[in-house]
This record gives C-alpha cells, structure tokens and sequence, in this order.
C-alpha cells in the first residue's frame, strides 16, 4: 500500500495515520510474494477409500490384469485394502510406502494451497478496501481474514504434532506408514470436508468460528481479536456498527443539550480555521488493525505451513514413489547441494527420519 495506488488518497493515508499506512505497506509486499508462490500453482491430490468385501474383490480383478500399475497393503486381519495405482519402480519395492506417502503428501499439498489462495484473495481485498475506503466491505472481508487465521491456527497445529509424531516413529516398511497415516489423515478430512451446514457428517463438525477467534488470540497474544471481530460483525450487517462506518464520533454540545454527528462517504476531518484534525473512523480502525494482526500471524503460518508440506515430501520421498506429478513433487538429493526446498543445503534441513521438523522462521 502506497500514496500512488488508485483510490489511496491523501485523506485515506490522514486518517489512517502514518504506522499504519507503514505496517500496511509491509504487509501488502508479503502479500505480493505469497501470490508469486501461489497464484500459477495447480495440483493433484489423491484420496484413498479403504476396500474390502466385494469391493476389495473387484479391485484385486482389475489389478490383476494391469499388475504393475498397483502396489496395495492390508489391514492387520487381511479384511481390508488400501491401494494406490500410478506407482513407480521405486514404490513396487516399497509398497506400503508407495500406497500411503504420496496420498497423504497430495492433501498436504492442497490443504496448503487452499488456505495460500483464500488468505491471499481475503488480505488483498482488505487492503484494496482501505485504499478505496470501502469500510463495509473491508468490515467483511477482515472479519473473514481473522476467521481465515484462526483455522490455520488450529488445523496446522494439529497436523504440525500429527507429523512430529509420525516422523519420529521406528522404522518398519509397513506399521511406519501406517501410523502416520492414523495420525494425519483423520486431520486432512476433517480440514478438507468439515462443515457446519445442516446435513453434514456429525463427525466432520467444522469448529465453530468464535473458538476459531479464541484460539487466535491466544495463539498471538492479542487480546484485542474478539473486540474486533464484534465490531467487524456488526458493521458487516445492517445495525449500529454499518452506521457508524461512515460517521464522525459523536460531538457534544458545552450544554450537552445537543450532539452532532456527520455523516460522509470519505474520511472527515475537523478544522478551526488554523489547523485540520481528523476524526477517528472506528469501523476503519478496526478493519486496519485487525488485517495487520491477523494478516501477519496469518502469513507467518503459511510460510511455517510450506516448510511442513515439504519435509514431509522430502522425508518420505513422497514424489519418488507415483508418477503422479503435482506442485511441490520434490525428490531429495544428497550432500552440500541446495536443498528443493529452498531454505538451505539438504545436509542442514533435515528431511529424514528421527530429525526435528522445521521449526518457525525468526520475525
């Protein structure tokens, strides 16, 4: 955000006031290098439906007539198949492996990019709302940035211990792979079926968004979200907080017979003659300051978030084992060489098994 962008006027960048503008600013070049990870990005994720009676029996007919195609694993009682086509020589010698990794990567993938893209369409219409001064609009599109945050906050936190769990389990060609998915997969479906509209399943309840809010502020320390979100709630519908988007604070009569409020399409401003104040504009106040608390935290998860996808993928050597292609398909490589994940020399990023997962950049 700066004074040349269309609509941000002087009147705009007045009262708004100079540290805002300023975190606004910063915040706007973080967006823009979210969209240059995320906008062209596409991919393909798998989901795996467990088989077993006449359903397994169909499946192991047609992996039978294509028997290179597949690789499979069996529950512990035999009853029941997983199995994953598209594999490739590598994953025929590691099946179970083959059959689990690539699944999980996929949705790790695409959970990932799901929440890149709304967070980045969500941040940059706020700020374009600011820049124009079109607080009900921004009164809705932050609201929505801080619920945006707050799921990220819970759904990577849990997938964040899910897979330090799973990455620091035993070797075994079989119960490895097996756990990690008990433990990861159960969070993937619920982030990616879980709702709260009537008909859906009981057990993919989506959280409810003010237990979202909760676990925001406690996760940055900013006790101010529930206020904001209130007030944010209120001007994003037809009541007191819609009306007061667009007025000046009330001003009182020495008599207090009388109080004044002005009404304006623009920021307003007071003047006496030698000198122009401007008025606070609450709503606005509420949509800058909320966008750059939660649009800060909301990056910082993202890039956390990235950094988890990919020591997955590269711990698991994932993309080795389909061939599937999908963003992020990484193949690990050895040694001093830079890392396909961008952030050092393989040797010091530690994408094998038994080693720390990626712990949070500094801010």
């Amino acid at each position: 955000m700066n004074n040349h962008e269309p609509g941000l006027t002087s009147a705009v960048t007045h009262a708004l006031g100079t540290s805002r503008i300023a975190a606004l600013t910063e915040l706007a070049d973080r967006v823009a290098e979210l969209h240059r990870t995320s906008e062209d990005a596409g991919t393909t994720e798998v989901l795996l439906t467990p088989l077993s009676g006449s359903a397994a029996e169909k499946w192991e007919r047609l992996a039978q007539r294509h028997p290179g195609d597949w690789a499979f694993v069996r529950t512990g009682d035999g009853a029941t198949v997983l199995a994953m086509d598209e594999v490739t020589e590598a994953g025929t010698r590691d099946p179970a492996a083959a059959v689990i990794y690539p699944e999980l990567h996929t949705r790790l993938v695409s959970w990932w990019l799901v929440h890149a893209w709304r967070g980045a369409d969500l941040l940059t219409d706020t700020l374009e709302n600011l820049a124009r001064w079109r607080i009900t609009s921004g009164a809705v599109t932050a609201r929505a940035v801080i619920e945006e945050a707050g799921s990220l906050v819970e759904e990577q936190n849990a997938i964040t211990e899910a897979w330090r769990t799973g990455k620091a389990t035993t070797a075994h060609p079989v119960k490895r792979p097996a756990l990690v998915r008990e433990v990861l997969s159960p969070l993937l479906l619920k982030a990616e079926f879980g709702s709260r509209m009537k008909g859906s399943h009981e057990k993919l309840q989506a959280t409810n968004v003010l237990t979202l809010v909760k676990k925001l502020t406690k996760a940055t320390g900013e006790d101010r979200f529930t206020q904001w979100y209130d007030l944010l709630s209120d001007a994003a519908h037809p009541a007191f907080g819609a009306r007061i988007a667009f007025a000046t604070p009330p001003l009182q009569h020495d008599s207090r017979a009388v109080t004044v409020r002005s009404y304006a399409r623009s920021p307003t401003s007071l003047s006496d003659g030698r000198s122009v104040r401007a008025l606070e504009p609450t709503v606005a106040f509420a949509v800058a300051d909320s966008l750059i608390a939660a649009g800060t935290h909301l990056l910082d998860l993202l890039d956390d978030g990235l950094a988890l996808v990919d020591d997955f993928g590269l711990t698991t050597s994932a993309a080795t084992l389909t061939r599937r292609g999908y963003w992020r398909d990484f193949h690990p490589t050895r040694g001093s060489r830079a890392c396909p994940c961008g952030r050092g020399k393989w040797s010091a990023c530690g994408h094998h098994w038994g080693s720390r997962i990626p712990t949070p950049r500094t801010r």
